[in-house]
Formats: structure tokens, C-alpha cells, sequence
């Protein structure tokens, strides 16, 4: 039918292609390639009548492909697919008919088909990816805002029945009904691979809540879930609490706006005096009360895993502050609380605030609280913070629209002047504060070293020159905890090369020390850090040898394994302890923490955060944002929170 003629390669080809493109006499300027000084090349010249079939079949695969993570599946005929997945399975088993591990699909590990009015045509598409999960690997199907009919789901959820490789399954915003969640509820007892699903914004009730708790008691895989803005009522909250004192692998619930009243709650804070697994409990807009609060606070006393309390939107007021600030009292466990919108301050009643105040002052947690929209006011400040400059472990505190002034901006900055722990602190939408309130914070942030984030609001004329001050202070900051920890951990290294017995033996032994030896010139000195902002600190450290040496002996416990620091030569303890810390960003203190670290075999094979954590009493992630609320998936995450 076509003319043979030979290619410049002494091979056979038809004139199609050629014949098809100067037909019309158009040119195509993608048939062409110019070479650097000559005249462009026909590239379909070069290409036999194999090497047409080979582009073509490529641009096919690719195209479909595109189609297929772009959630265009209508594009596409289920003939193609199945050739796609027959291409996919061919390269998985090689000739011996074995498979070959790495031609695994991985092109397909997170598909977002969201708000695409996904059709029963369309899911059936979809269902084929599935069912091939020995070589196709899909590990995230995002499925939100899709109104999937009850056909739809049915199909999705039959071909993942036997799925292996998905672990998060977003369903939300679907308009699913408690007929929809009996058939999820179903995919829950079989599936043994998924480990995330969400399911708010949904219309899921209680009768709906009772098939997804039966089916979580046996369920040993997901670890969150989210059933956030549905009807469940407190009967459903009762059937969540029944799953929770039988199931050991949620660990991240979010039960929010569910209208769960104060016999829901009451009944899932009796389930937290037996759950071990839960780390985060998330309650907002429940209607819970301070009554609520009370038999929360009650199963705190008890429960010592959950770490995460969310319960914004409450209204549990100053009484359900002071239950919870009780509760702390006797809770080492929880980091992050949100109290956001809880009507806390009211009528200016600082009783709750106050107590909170004395837990800041004398214990180790929280390291995280959002008392964002209560009214706080600058007496509330003044409680709040009033012992303030002893608390090292709380890593952010969020005030943003609590009415704070003037005053209760100063009293914040004189805190910070003295407090060594907090990492971000958020004073947005407090108006009353005025330039005179920024210009307090700044001068503070001069003095402060750890803080590493604020929001302000810089309303007011002439911001920029507070902006900048501000802004030098947390970079300085940044790079002096980089600091810290970077000496730290080679002190921490070299120590133990030191420290090592079998280097110990090929050491002279020193068997006095004079106690009156003093630190020389060069190691008792007072050293100006710099940092890229230009802002200096000075640090002089006094403490004498010996001092530090009695320190750590008196406290080395030698039955423990450890080796006994004084038995090294003067030159190496002081090598050790000073010349490695070449800027002084270290107190002494922590030198000898670091120190007694390394003489402890139990301290083997911990972590670096346990390390820092233990020695420089905290440690903080060198990473400007701070996640504090796990259980929010991205999409519905609030800026306002942080």
C-alpha cells in the first residue's frame, strides 16, 4: 500500500508519516530539531516503521497515565485500562514467571480525587487499580466531596476488601448515611491494611456510629480516625466510648461537632480510664460544659497516654479551667491542650487563669496551649505569667484575640526576659496593645534567647523598625539553639571516645588533682557570640575545675558500668568540659550533664532528642512550623490555631 524508499540508516519505511505531514505542505514544529549550525532534521527521518509504534505506544501510556492521576477516567476506555494493567502485571512476573519487585507501580501512591463528581462508571475504573495492588501501589485515596452514590461505594469498598496496599482513606464531606456506614463498617472487618479514615462531614448517626464501633472492636490496623460533623448525638458518643475500652490501636480520634452532650462525653471519659492506646481525643463544639470538663479532667487522673486534648468550643468557662488545671496537677502526660473559645475569663474572672498560672510555674506540662477568643485581659496576663520565668518546657502558647493590653504586654515581656523554654508565642488581634506594646516585646526578645516565633499584628505607624528588631532576635535565637545543640552532641561524642576503656588503658594514670587549680585565661573567658543578625551575647563561666569535677563524681554511679571521670589525666577533663563549647553557649550545668551522660551505659542508644531533651532540660526541633493538633487532617487545618 505504501512505497517503500530507504532512510539515511539503510533501513526500510513507509512514506506515511512523511507523506501525511507535506501532504498539506504544513510545517510541524515539533517534527523538527535544530541542530547549532545547520538546518533543523526532520526527526521522522530517523524512525523505522518499529520506532512509530514504540512513540506512539509511549505518548499512549503517558497520556493514560496523566488521565489516571489526574482523576480523568472517563478519558480513557476500560480497553486501555486493561491493557495498561496487562503491561503492568507482564513486567511484575518476569519469564520464569517470578516476580520482579521492582517493577512495582509507584506512580499511583497518592491519588486526590476530590470534588470530582466521581460516577458509578468512574469508580468501577477505579476499583481495577485497586484489585491490581500486587504491582500497582496506592497508598493514599483521597475520595472528599463527591456525594458517591451508595453503587459507587459499594464497588470501591468490595475491591477493598482484599487491598493490601492502601493505608489512608479519606471519605469525607460524601453525604453518607448510616446505610453507607454499615457497608464501611463492613470493609473495616475485612481490609487489614488501612490505617487512616475519615469520615466527617458526613451524615452518619448514631445507629451508624453503633456498626463502626462493632466493627473497630475487631479491627487491629486504623489508627485514626476522624468522624468530626456528623449527627451521632450522645447515643452514638456512647457507642464510641463501648469501642474505645475494647480497641488497642486508635490512637488519634476526632469526634468533633457531634453533638455528643454531656452523657456522650461522660460516657468516653470513662473509656479513657481503661483505653492505652488513645494519644489524642478531639471534642470540640460538643456542648460539654464545665460538667463535661469535670469527668474529663477525673479520667486525666487515671489515663497517663492521651497527649492531646482538643476541646475548643465548649464552654466550659473559668470552673472547667480550674478541673483541668487539677487534673494537671496529678497528669504528666499531656503537651497539647486547646481551649479556644471556651468563654474562660468571663465577666473578668481570673480564678481558672490563675491556676494555670501555678501549673506553668511548677510542672513540666503542657508544651502547648491555645487560649486563643477568651477574654484574658491584662490581669489574667499577670496570673498567667506571674511565675513564668521557671518554666522551661512550654514550647508555645497562643493569645491571640484575648483583649490583652498594654500591661499585659508587659507583664509577657518581662517574663521572657527570664524564661529560657518558650519557642512560639502569639499575641494576634490584641488591638489595646498599641506601638508602645511592640516596642516592650522587642526590647525583651534583646534578652530572650529561645523564642523562635511571634505574631503581631504591627498595627500601627512606623512598624518596620519594631518589625526588624523582632525579627533579628528570633534569627539570632535560631541559630544559637543550632548551636547548643551541635556542641552539645560533639561534646557528647567526644567524651565517649575518651571515655572508652579500651582507650583508658593506653592512657597515663593520674591519681591527684590539685583543688586549688583555677581555669586559665584561656578557658575562663567571657566570649561574644555572632550570629548572622550581628547581635552579640557575653557569657563568663567562673566555676573551677574541681567544682565541676566534684559535681559529676558525687553523682556518678560507678555500679552502673559507668568509668570514673577523675581517673583521666587534668588535660583531657578540661578539653572535655571547656575547649569544645569554643563560643561558651553552655552553662556549666548543662556541661556536666552532658558529661554524666556519657558515663552511663543505660544511656546507650537514645535517641538524640532523649539526649538533648535530658541534658539541656529541652529540646526543641530546629523547624519554624510546629504542628501542635494531629488529628486535623491538612485540608482542614487552621491557620488561626497556630
Amino acid at each position: 500500500m505504501f512505497k517503500k524508499v530507504s532512510s539515511s540508516l539503510g533501513l526500510p519505511r513507509t512514506q506515511s508519516l512523511n507523506s501525511a505531514l507535506t501532504e498539506k505542505k504544513k510545517k510541524n514544529k515539533f517534527n523538527k530539531v535544530k541542530v547549532e549550525g545547520g538546518e533543523p532534521i526532520a526527526l521522522d527521518r530517523y524512525l523505522t516503521n518499529e520506532g512509530h509504534r514504540l512513540v506512539a505506544s509511549y505518548l499512549k501510556i503517558t497520556q493514560i497515565q496523566n488521565h489516571i492521576q489526574k482523576g480523568s477516567l472517563l478519558k480513557i476506555t476500560e480497553k486501555e485500562l486493561d491493557d495498561l494493567l496487562k503491561s503492568y502485571q507482564r513486567n511484575f512476573y518476569n519469564s520464569n514467571n517470578n516476580v520482579n519487585e521492582g517493577a512495582v507501580v509507584n506512580l499511583y501512591e497518592t491519588l486526590n480525587y476530590e470534588n470530582l463528581g466521581f460516577s458509578l462508571q468512574e469508580c468501577k475504573m477505579l476499583a481495577k487499580l485497586l484489585k491490581s495492588d500486587k504491582f500497582i501501589k496506592i497508598k493514599t485515596l483521597k475520595l472528599s466531596k463527591n456525594n458517591l452514590s451508595k453503587s459507587s461505594l459499594k464497588v470501591l469498598v468490595n475491591a477493598l476488601y482484599k487491598n493490601t496496599t492502601l493505608k489512608t482513606l479519606d471519605l469525607s464531606s460524601n453525604l453518607f448515611t448510616d446505610s453507607e456506614a454499615k457497608k464501611i463498617a463492613k470493609l473495616l472487618k475485612k481490609n487489614n491494611s488501612i490505617k487512616e479514615i475519615n469520615l466527617s462531614f458526613n451524615r452518619i448517626g448514631s445507629e451508624g456510629a453503633k456498626h463502626l464501633s462493632k466493627a473497630l472492636k475487631e479491627n487491629q490496623t486504623i489508627e485514626r480516625l476522624s468522624i468530626e460533623s456528623n449527627r451521632l448525638n450522645s447515643q452514638g458518643g456512647q457507642y464510641i466510648a463501648e469501642m474505645l475500652k475494647v480497641n488497642n490501636t486508635i490512637n488519634y480520634i476526632h469526634l468533633g461537632s457531634n453533638n455528643l452532650q454531656l452523657t456522650g462525653v461522660e460516657k468516653i471519659a470513662d473509656a479513657l480510664k481503661f483505653n492505652k492506646s488513645l494519644v489524642s481525643l478531639s471534642l470540640d463544639i460538643n456542648n460539654i460544659s464545665s460538667e463535661g470538663v469535670e469527668f474529663l479532667s477525673e479520667a486525666l487522673k487515671i489515663n497517663k497516654n492521651l497527649t492531646h486534648l482538643y476541646i475548643p468550643r465548649n464552654n466550659i468557662g473559668d470552673n472547667g479551667l480550674k478541673y483541668l488545671s487539677n487534673a494537671l496537677l496529678s497528669n504528666d502526660t499531656i503537651t497539647y491542650l486547646d481551649l479556644e473559645f471556651n468563654n474562660i475569663g468571663n465577666q473578668d474572672n481570673i480564678e481558672g487563669i490563675k491556676l494555670l498560672g501555678n501549673i506553668l510555674e511548677n510542672h513540666n506540662v503542657p508544651r502547648a496551649i491555645n487560649l486563643t477568643h477568651n477574654n484574658i485581659g491584662n490581669e489574667g496576663c499577670a496570673a498567667l505569667f506571674s511565675g513564668f520565668h521557671k518554666n522551661n518546657t512550654l514550647e508555645s502558647i497562643i493569645l491571640s484575640h484575648c483583649n490583652i493590653g498594654l500591661e499585659g504586654t508587659k507583664v509577657i515581656s518581662d517574663a521572657l526576659k527570664n524564661n529560657e523554654g518558650l519557642q512560639n508565642l502569639s499575641l494576634f488581634k490584641n488591638n489595646d496593645m498599641g506601638a508602645d506594646g511592640h516596642l516592650e516585646l522587642a526590647q525583651a526578645l534583646e534578652k530572650n534567647t529561645s523564642l523562635k516565633g511571634v505574631q503581631l499584628d504591627y498595627n500601627f505607624a512606623e512598624w518596620e523598625k519594631v518589625g526588624n528588631s523582632i525579627h533579628q532576635s528570633l534569627t539570632r535565637n535560631h541559630f544559637l539553639q543550632q548551636e547548643k545543640y551541635n556542641t552539645a552532641c560533639r561534646i557528647l561524642k567526644v567524651a565517649r571516645i575518651m571515655l572508652n576503656v579500651n582507650v583508658k588503658q593506653q592512657l597515663p594514670t593520674f591519681t591527684s588533682i590539685s583543688t586549688s587549680t583555677s581555669l586559665s585565661p584561656s578557658t575562663s573567658t567571657s566570649t561574644s557570640t555572632s550570629t548572622s543578625t550581628s547581635t552579640s551575647t557575653s557569657t563568663s563561666i567562673s566555676t573551677s575545675p574541681s567544682s565541676l569535677l566534684n559535681l559529676i563524681n558525687n553523682n556518678n554511679d560507678n555500679n552502673n558500668g559507668s568509668l570514673a571521670f577523675t581517673k583521666l589525666p587534668f588535660e583531657i577533663q578540661e578539653q572535655i568540659l571547656f575547649a569544645l563549647d569554643t563560643n561558651q553557649v553552655l552553662t556549666p550545668l548543662q556541661i556536666i550533664s552532658i558529661i554524666k551522660w556519657s558515663l552511663t551505659k543505660s544511656t546507650l542508644g537514645k535517641s538524640m532528642e532523649e539526649f538533648l531533651t535530658e541534658t539541656l532540660r529541652a529540646y526543641y526541633p530546629l523547624t519554624s512550623d510546629i504542628k501542635l493538633w494531629p488529628t486535623e487532617a491538612s485540608d482542614y487545618y487552621s491557620a488561626e490555631r497556630f
